[in-house]
């Protein structure tokens, strides 16, 4: 897989005030907002663009636009984080959704729901804050595939990642990986260590009470 870690000291400060515990959910999704815009930013570089003609204020020339059909696949709960700077970005992007649960037993992911528009030779661009044992990405990677997603089509957008996910996933050789940081480890209880939390809590404001959850499966 292509890996590309996101530079620059904006971004530093962005992914440090969400590791901060003390960082409210509003501050967190405001944040988590902000560094999502660089990440998807990122991943919407390599976009196929075509030439157009056209007339500026003050002359005529050939520019380029955005050929290329986008479509955002948010990893639900966490992933529906990243869909208002993705669709902000490029408000031109189709939308779908893979929901998806951890064992907490085997740590491995469960399917519950699949809906996403399939468009020939559109650019997928998953969404998750978290790559951790990078089950779910590889699973969601897996389900685009045998849908007839061209695998250099697939970019995986993660705000941090471990070596482990990122290991995982090396054997897809052509998508790419867009991350703002790769972190030391995974816990033994899965979490990526430093990390920044449950990105889905934090972003929910579910970290700190029960929560209700049934799958129907």
């Amino acid at each position: 897989m292509k890996l590309k870690i996101l530079e620059g000291a904006l971004k530093e400060e962005l992914l440090t005030t969400l590791r901060n515990r003390e960082t409210s959910p509003k501050e967190f999704r405001e944040n988590l907002e902000r560094l999502g815009t660089l990440l998807i930013s990122e991943a919407l570089k390599d976009v196929k663009t075509r030439t157009v003609n056209l007339k500026t204020p003050v002359s005529e020339g050939n520019f380029r636009k955005i050929s290329q059909e986008v479509v955002f696949i948010a990893i639900l709960r966490a992933g529906l984080s990243l869909i208002p700077p993705a669709v902000n970005l490029y408000p031109k992007g189709r939308i779908g959704f893979i929901g998806t649960y951890r064992n907490e037993r085997t740590l491995e992911p469960v399917n519950y729901y699949v809906k996403f528009p399939k468009v020939e030779g559109a650019k997928y661009i998953i969404l998750d804050p978290m790559l951790a044992t990078g089950g779910t990405a590889e699973q969601s990677i897996e389900i685009l595939m045998e849908n007839g997603i061209r695998e250099e089509n697939i970019t995986f957008v993660s705000v941090v990642s471990a070596p482990e996910g990122i290991e995982r996933l090396r054997r897809f050789k052509e998508a790419t990986l867009i991350t703002a940081s790769v972190d030391e480890r995974l816990n033994d209880y899965g979490y990526i260590v430093p990390g920044l939390g449950d990105a889905g809590d934090r972003f929910c404001g579910t970290d700190d009470v029960e929560v209700v959850e049934s799958y129907g499966v």
